[in-house]
């Protein structure tokens, strides 16, 4: 059966960011300690190694390859893009002309992709690619 799961990190009296929310203060204030168990806070390439080090120490442990999904907005993913961090990138295009926005795409690296699946619906297409290291051209 297919699973829907949410997941959140809430404190002891139902709050998922402490009071004084804003641009600057993106947790609230006091709004960290919600993260301390598997939040990094020195930087994205800090966290994804962090995050791929548990991984392959879990998957030791199980006897089976266990992968790290970077989940987040345009910004994100992008940087994690250009910073080299990202084996696979799996894009779902929507058939829509917004016109202004966030890139994905920012043109301050590189990217080769190797394509590896094409799945097509009547709402969108799911493009799954292999991100070659260095922008390398094959």
């Amino acid at each position: 059966m297919t699973r829907i799961i949410a997941d959140i990190s809430v404190s002891l009296d139902g709050f998922v960011t402490g009071p004084g929310l804003g641009s600057d203060n993106g947790l609230g204030t006091g709004g960290e300690a919600l993260h301390t168990w598997t939040f990094v806070t020195t930087g994205l390439a800090d966290a994804v190694t962090v995050a791929r080090e548990r991984a392959e120490a879990a998957s030791s442990g199980s006897g089976r390859d266990l992968d790290v999904v970077l989940m987040g907005g345009g910004a994100t993913v992008g940087s994690a893009l250009d910073a080299g961090l990202i084996d696979t990138l799996s894009l779902h295009l929507a058939p829509v002309v917004l016109g202004a926005g966030t890139p994905l795409f920012t043109g301050k690296a590189p990217h080769t992709l190797v394509q590896r699946s094409v799945i097509t619906t009547t709402t969108a297409t799911h493009l799954t690619y292999d991100v070659l290291p260095g922008g390398v051209i094959r």
